[in-house]
């Protein structure tokens, strides 16, 4: 990852202070990967998951640099060795946030941060000047590598925070600082981090303890009982599509239809998805408490796109190819089925294409259970293909006569298998944990 500075100056001088020297060559960008290192940038040569940073500087990157930041020694006078590179990036990051004057939104749950995050920034951007998290830029180091490169004349900055582990929200929120909130929903992913789910829960949950230390303004889903607020906060807004009595209350019996009702506005859905749905219900409270207008609100949905991987839809002929593969957990796959309800007609079959959902430690074999047990008792399901060992406990637990079954070792058998078939006149909705590489299947099969 590399990200241009653009309050170079502010950020040069934070850097000096940090490592007590005056630098005197100018810096335009930080980087983490010496593949992506331009003129004049700050290499920090962080530990990877395989190899340390520091072993791919050479001549050709000493001469590009600015500077060089690691936590082993590098025989160079552009290199300075501090204690640790992570906490040296959250520390500049930090400081260069205290100089940041924009209210800071934070978002984080744990299905629905990036195209939530990409729907407020779409809505805010027909008002004001918005400083954003690209992409799902949303860890320990992405989100403090994203902070520095924003620039201070904005209205909003606007950040998408994940975790994998306990306590990683309240860490981001030390350095981000939000002064606005909002959790999407909170439900059973990446357990493999958690002492339990309850560790899960307290985690996200530490982005509403940090917004009302700062005596912000919380976005609260109140159809999501895993996200409690205490009674006494008065800055809290409600959003909902089962309480009515909501500050926000969406209208979704017309989903179907291509419409959603919030607050008696109508606004026409390019998809017809209750999860996008769900997204846009959050984003518009959210914007719509900041004074964008329903007619922007509106043009701006006219043209928005799902981020690759998160339900974009493929055409191939008479053939859909519903791309959902970025990742997966038992609420994002039970609510991504249900939207296939919508989309069910007498010319097509509809067809499962599933991975394992992976991290969910103790807890794995019962929730994909639980998902089969699901499928079983849906009506629009013609067949299901499964790939994965965990994938197993999914076709065990169907035994519905009208769904066609098949389980899949690999990428690669089912691959060979859709490659010989007739996928002619099929809705195919293709969905798994990020190291199941479901999109391979997208690649090889669908081009």
């Amino acid at each position: 990852m590399r990200i241009e500075i653009k309050e170079r100056a502010t950020v040069k001088k934070i850097i000096s202070q940090i490592i007590n020297l005056d630098l005197k060559s100018s810096l335009n960008g930080i980087s983490i990967d010496s593949r992506k290192i331009e003129k004049n940038d700050l290499f920090i040569a962080m530990k990877g998951e395989r190899c340390h940073g520091s072993e791919f500087v050479n001549r050709d990157i000493l001469n590009k640099v600015g500077l060089i930041v690691s936590d082993k020694f590098i025989d160079s006078p552009k290199a300075i060795k501090v204690d640790d590179c992570s906490d040296f990036l959250k520390k500049i990051a930090c400081n260069f946030r205290d100089k940041l004057k924009m209210k800071v939104v934070g978002i984080t749950g744990t299905n629905g941060k990036t195209s939530t995050k990409e729907l407020i920034v779409r809505f805010l951007k027909t008002k004001y000047k918005v400083n954003y998290s690209k992409g799902n830029h949303n860890s320990m180091t992405s989100l403090p590598l994203s902070i520095l490169g924003f620039n201070c004349d904005a209205d909003y900055c606007v950040l998408e925070m994940g975790a994998s582990k306990n306590g990683e929200i309240e860490e981001l929120c030390n350095i981000a600082k939000p002064n606005i909130g909002l959790i999407t929903n909170i439900s059973k992913s990446h357990l493999d981090g958690y002492k339990d789910f309850n560790s899960l829960v307290n985690t996200k949950m530490a982005l509403y303890e940090s917004v009302t230390k700062n005596k912000g303004t919380f976005f609260l889903n109140l159809d999501d009982i895993n996200i409690e607020v205490q009674d006494s906060y008065n800055d809290i807004v409600t959003y909902s599509y089962l309480n009515s009595q909501s500050d926000y209350f969406a209208d979704l019996t017309k989903v179907q239809n291509g419409t959603i009702t919030i607050n008696e506005a109508v606004f026409n859905l390019k998809y017809k998805s209750y999860v996008f749905s769900y997204n846009l219900l959050a984003s518009y409270s959210l914007a719509s408490s900041l004074g964008v207008d329903n007619s922007n609100i509106s043009n701006s949905l006219f043209d928005f796109s799902f981020p690759k991987g998160r339900g974009d839809i493929i055409k191939k002929g008479n053939t859909t190819i519903i791309d959902d593969t970025y990742n997966a957990n038992l609420a994002s796959m039970k609510s991504g089925i249900l939207n296939l309800k919508l989309k069910k007609n007498k010319s097509q079959d509809i067809v499962l294409i599933l991975g394992d959902m992976l991290d969910l430690g103790k807890d794995s074999l019962s929730l994909h259970s639980e998902l089969g047990k699901y499928i079983n008792g849906l009506n629009f399901i013609d067949s299901v293909y499964c790939v994965g060992e965990q994938s197993s406990y999914v076709i065990k637990n169907i035994d519905n006569q009208k769904i066609n079954l098949q389980l899949f070792k690999d990428i690669n058998s089912i691959i060979n298998f859709l490659n010989k078939h007739d996928n002619s006149n099929t809705i195919f909705y293709i969905k798994g944990s990020r190291g199941m590489y479901m999109e391979k299947i997208i690649e090889k099969v669908f081009n």
